[in-house]
């Protein structure tokens, strides 16, 4: 296959920030607003609807196994359903959106060829370019102690995946599922048409994670056998609280052994303050206290059910660790927006008890310079790439030899793409799927167990260990296949 080179920009950790309506508090009463609403319970009540209906609102998603919706209305909405016994806690709803990141399309062509099972590395076209799964596998030794099966199932919640791609086409399960209703994002999308079935990936993240689960044709995942399905909360835009744990309660229900999560956001525990562009008035425009509760609801849910979730660190450099440190990289990137926050923040899913979360090394077990760290906040490392030569050579100016010498093979991860073919990319969305799929091997070498009794092998066995200071980067440690399967 033929792919023309080229760098483009795609999204590795989804970033999210609540704001009113387009990011802009807003006196007019006619204004469209959407909130995000938790109620008291795992439920929502009967009279909810009736309620908001006659206040000018409506509900646009509900996910009822949380006692969660979003909804939407005028501006005077949220102190009128802010004031019900029945609601907890109501704010602007999150805005998840697709951060630039680097993408290097395989250009030239591959010899693909469906594996049907059988996993060889001397097959594989592309495995002397895959030195982070090289790594993991111990050069692919592990694929000898077991390379996985469908009788294990990773969930992947992310932007989709192409459901023909030769090298991931025997993997996928039955069952994948698109989760962005018609329309898309508050309806700016007309190209999304809310088809269940509408799973196919449009930007290509989703994709690259699947490859590196199980992968097995011209690359090969670290687990190439493995059953996958995915669970579509993305398209080519942004995405809403509500897409995604509603993903992720069906992903449970649909009895995946592991969820793979590579995206998150960051929750503020204090408050958001708006600036009036006209005015230049400080006002109080809520907290994210509603997704922060409907979160901590749905990983309790996908505990319950006996899921293992695995999700990414973040690729923001920042010591997640420290939550003053959260906020002021959060006033940072957005108090040029008229946005100011106090008090904590924190880094959600990521930050739950009982989540394994995963920041990214380079080639040389380094952590890679956009990787998120903090004690009490890493579980485990893997390689998510890096971007040091590649930094090294755009500060000389020398970003077109880089390019021209493919020099981005010694740094990046490669893997499947949305279009049948291959691309090179870095970042813990990278990494976070490598260690989800060690704990899919873990299942099925020992079979099913409690998600903490996988997390317990994974740490000990799964690992080549570290100690003392380097636990605040690399968690428990640096992944290893092969250790988990001997």
């Amino acid at each position: 296959m033929k792919r023309i080179l080229s760098l483009v920009l795609t999204f590795v950790m989804l970033v999210g920030l609540s704001t009113f309506g387009n990011g802009q508090t807003t006196k007019a009463e006619g204004k469209v607003c959407y909130y995000s609403v938790a109620f008291s319970g795992n439920d929502i009540p009967s009279d909810f609807q009736k309620i908001l209906k006659a206040n000018g609102g409506e509900i646009v998603y509900s996910v009822p196994q949380v006692g969660f919706v979003q909804i939407k209305g005028n501006s005077n909405l949220f102190n009128k359903v802010k004031g019900l016994s029945s609601v907890q806690m109501i704010n602007p709803s999150i805005k998840w959106t697709l951060p630039e990141s680097k993408r290097f399309d395989v250009d030239e062509n591959v010899k693909v060829t469906e594996a049907n099972g059988a996993v060889s590395t001397d097959n594989a076209a592309l495995w002397n370019r895959q030195w982070d799964i090289q790594r993991i596998t111990n050069n692919g030794e592990s694929y000898k102690l077991g390379t996985g099966s469908h009788k294990v199932v990773v969930g992947i919640i992310d932007t989709g995946i192409d459901r023909d791609h030769p090298d991931l086409v025997n993997n996928i399960m039955p069952g994948s599922k698109n989760f962005v209703p018609a329309g898309g994002f508050k309806g700016t999308e007309p190209y999304e048409n809310g088809n269940v079935n509408s799973f196919d990936d449009v930007n290509g993240h989703g994709s690259h994670v699947a490859g590196s689960i199980a992968g097995n044709g011209a690359m090969l995942g670290v687990a190439p056998n493995t059953g996958i399905r995915s669970y579509r909360v993305f398209g080519k835009s942004s995405a809403e609280s509500a897409w995604i744990i509603n993903a992720m309660i069906a992903a449970a229900n649909d009895g995946v052994d592991v969820m793979s999560m590579s995206l998150g956001g960051f929750d503020v525990l204090g408050q958001i303050y708006t600036i009036d562009p006209e005015t230049g008035e400080k006002v109080k425009a809520g907290r994210d206290l509603a997704d922060y509760i409907a979160y901590k609801r749905a990983v309790k849910y996908v505990q319950g059910k006996g899921v293992l979730m695995v999700v990414a660190a973040g690729n923001d450099a920042i010591d997640c660790g420290n939550r003053r440190e959260v906020t002021n990289f959060l006033n940072k990137e957005y108090n040029k927006e008229g946005i100011y926050i106090v008090g904590a923040s924190v880094n959600v899913p990521a930050v739950y008890p009982n989540v394994v979360t995963v920041s990214a090394t380079g080639p040389k077990d380094v952590l890679a310079l956009y990787s998120n760290y903090g004690a009490g906040f890493i579980d485990i490392a893997a390689p998510g790439g890096d971007e040091r030569l590649y930094d090294e050579y755009a500060k000389n100016g020398k970003l077109d030899e880089y390019i021209a010498k493919k020099l981005y093979y010694k740094e990046f991860c490669l893997s499947t793409s949305e279009d049948g073919l291959y691309y090179y990319s870095i970042g813990t969305s990278m990494a976070t799927p490598k260690v989800s799929a060690v704990a899919a091997l873990i299942i099925d070498k020992y079979g099913k167990m409690a998600p903490n009794k996988v997390a317990d092998i994974l740490y000990k066995k799964g690992v080549d260990t570290t100690k003392g200071t380097n636990r605040k980067y690399f968690g428990c440690g640096y992944l290893n296949a092969y250790n988990a399967l001997r």
